[in-house]
């Protein structure tokens, strides 16, 4: 497939002025742009919804082109590209989603969405960089609204919990991907009510436990193990600091 012929003959799609075999054009309330890996193998596509930045548009097409080894090679559903920057914003993540993942040009071309990975900005707080494809599902379509440059970082979280007084429960035996709401909610009920847990996984593979025996009992993650009591504000206070400023050099 000639990706130059199809990409150019995209509605209205112009040259990106000073970047090469890259294209933008609108559709709606949409703006696209998009560049050619230098292979001309693939696509890396940039769709936004809303608010525009071209500055910042251009500035992922170019990170991600320079990297494009990593994406395509990579094997992988979602590839956090860590280091990004733009003047004006705060992301400083570029995450590209493979064709098995997001549905760009599905039904029109079917060949041409096979050549297409989607690129987002992001925060590297959103992602672990092993995420499965149904993680990656998930973070894609419904948790991170990847359209939008209005929004705010969501943090990798997984858990799984049971608590005996709400009867609230979470499926299956393994942790699943949460909002941070959702986490500090279950902890806040979590005393008085024995037997109830609450498990967390931050974006680095760390997991805690916090559990309601007799009193509040919190187990460290194994590479710093640790149990002790606890108050419900500590607890908290504990949760929202290791999901959100889980870090480690890029």
């Amino acid at each position: 497939m000639d990706l130059t012929a199809n990409v150019s003959a995209q509605p209205g799609a112009a040259p990106i002025e000073g970047l090469s075999d890259a294209w933008h054009w609108s559709r709606m309330i949409f703006n696209f742009d998009a560049v050619l890996t230098p292979d001309h193998q693939h696509l890396l596509e940039m769709r936004v919804m809303g608010r525009y930045d071209a500055a910042l548009a251009q500035a992922v097409l170019r990170f991600a082109r320079e990297r494009s080894d990593q994406i395509t090679g990579s094997g992988r559903p979602l590839v956090p590209l860590g280091g990004f920057a733009c003047p004006g914003w705060e992301f400083d993540t570029v995450a590209a989603v493979s064709p098995g993942i997001h549905e760009n040009h599905a039904q029109d071309d079917p060949d041409l969405h096979k050549a297409t990975y989607t690129l987002f900005p992001g925060y590297r707080t959103e992602f672990s960089g092993t995420e499965t494809e149904d993680e990656a599902i998930h973070l894609f379509r419904r948790a991170l609204q990847p359209t939008k440059l209005d929004r705010e970082p969501v943090p990798f979280l997984k858990m799984r919990y049971d608590n005996t007084r709400t009867k609230s429960h979470s499926i299956g035996p393994h942790r699943g991907l949460a909002p941070l709401e959702v986490l500090l909610h279950e902890l806040s009920l979590l005393e008085g009510a024995p037997g109830s847990y609450v498990e967390w996984e931050n974006r680095l593979g760390q997991v805690w436990k916090a559990e309601y025996l007799t009193a509040l009992t919190l187990h460290g993650p194994s590479q710093a193990p640790q149990e002790r009591a606890t108050t419900a504000d500590a607890l908290i206070s504990l949760a929202e600091q290791s999901v959100i400023r889980a870090d480690k050099p890029e």
